[in-house]
């Protein structure tokens, strides 16, 4: 049995504080409810434009809309003839050279596909076979049946021989971008997201990775990469390396939207989600509730709308079906988002992390802390400081601020937390 839209008290089709990356093509999630980020939209677009290859990082805190910006810059260079296609090449711990090589073959095949469904040829063939046998251990990539010219939607993935893709994948690559070239493309554009979980493993590794594939793959003619992760990936994998930092551009740096940014992206949302076009939408919280989570959240748009979404959600529950609800106010969706995230964190975390959390919140749920500060705060040696504080940034309850030159790492309660801690 179908559950009621309670969105619809509002004259809304569904939650228009959805969190999921915008794409062209896509109903649910239009690029055209895309707002601001036109400098550096038109920068990436203009560096894609200016040369035969570019390489290009896009950094930023979690949640900022990093992936939602490079969607929108794809959908311009595909409306000035470029080929490329809304798939995002994710990225994994346990990347290696065979692995990415492989990512970006099976990427550039995609864009190919998705510009000119009956692109036929050796270049074509030869890139399909290889993009055939390609399988990421640990689950990491598989491709569309549907992808290879076979009908159904279901997956499919063979092992590859050993050392493959180093020979043959740089080639099928080369010739790819030939075959597009010559059908008039301008050019291909990939995107890779999550640079974040390689330095993570080993930057100094993640960045040899890179500079491992330069030559043969990163400088091919046609070839325009995208490369989007937080500000410290970007800085220890990209720009750490000379041979890899010479050949990306100097990296696109998000700040977070303005409020009326947020504003104007929430007036879209509900417009296009408007159930009944005779009637007006009823904005489901008050302006000034968006301002201060605006600030609650320091501009992570994706946690923002997921506590409106989550708050609202659990209000219109309790409500039942009224009608013209009033917008919500701030005292109610901060107590109801305050019990459950409190909940979820301490099922998650557990008493002990729980307790530090507390001792945090305690001390100032808005201060900025260093490893030396918890050591004393918590009364526990570094190297359990350490690993609370990793075991806090993989659950979400705290974020680390972008390093600024030698200084130590400073962490920070999210703002789910601060809800949590009251």
């Amino acid at each position: 049995m179908a559950l009621p839209n309670l969105w619809r008290l509002y004259n809304l089709r569904s939650s228009p504080y959805f969190q999921a990356t915008l794409r062209q093509g896509s109903e649910a999630t239009p690029l055209s409810l895309f707002v601001g980020r036109q400098t550096e939209r038109q920068r990436l677009l203009s560096a894609i434009g200016g040369s035969r290859s570019s390489r290009q990082a896009v950094a930023g805190r979690p949640g900022i809309g990093k992936t939602t910006l490079v969607q929108a810059v794809k959908a311009d260079a595909l409306a000035a003839g470029y080929w490329t296609s809304a798939d995002i090449i994710p990225i994994t711990a346990d990347l290696t050279s065979e692995n990415l090589i492989g990512q970006l073959l099976a990427g550039a095949f995609e864009a190919v596909l998705a510009s000119c469904a009956h692109a036929s040829g050796p270049a074509v063939e030869a890139a399909q076979q290889l993009v055939r046998t390609i399988r990421l251990r640990g689950g990491g990539f598989t491709v569309s049946a549907a992808g290879f010219g076979a009908g159904g939607t279901n997956t499919q993935a063979v092992s590859s021989p050993p050392g493959a893709l180093l020979l043959d994948g740089p080639r099928a690559l080369r010739d790819l971008l030939v075959f597009a070239l010559e059908q008039g493309a301008s050019g291909l554009v990939l995107h890779l997201n999550n640079l974040e979980n390689l330095s993570e493993a080993d930057a100094a590794r993640a960045a040899d990775l890179l500079r491992s594939i330069r030559d043969q793959v990163l400088l091919l003619d046609g070839l325009h990469l995208i490369v989007v992760g937080t500000a410290d990936a970007v800085r220890l994998v990209v720009q750490s390396h000379t041979q890899v930092r010479s050949v990306f551009s100097d990296p696109v740096v998000l700040e977070p939207l303005e409020p009326n940014e947020v504003h104007q992206l929430l007036g879209a949302r509900y417009r296009s989600l408007r159930l009944d076009p005779n009637l007006p939408v009823h904005a489901p919280a008050h302006a000034a509730v968006i301002d201060v989570l605006h600030e609650l959240f320091r501009g992570d748009l994706r946690g923002l709308l997921k506590a409106l979404e989550d708050g609202i959600t659990a209000l219109l529950g309790l409500t039942g079906d009224g009608e013209s609800p009033e917008p919500i106010g701030l005292a109610d969706l901060t107590l109801v988002l305050s019990l459950r995230y409190k909940l979820e964190l301490q099922d998650h975390l557990g008493a002990t992390l729980w307790q530090r959390l507390e001792a945090w919140g305690e001390r100032d749920v808005q201060a900025v802390m260093t490893q030396a500060d918890l050591v004393t705060l918590w009364g526990i040696k570094q190297p359990s400081v350490s690993q609370t504080l990793q075991q806090l940034v993989s659950a979400g309850a705290a974020d680390v601020l972008p390093r600024r030159g030698g200084d130590p790492l400073q962490y920070l309660l999210t703002g789910a937390t601060r809800l949590a801690l009251g």
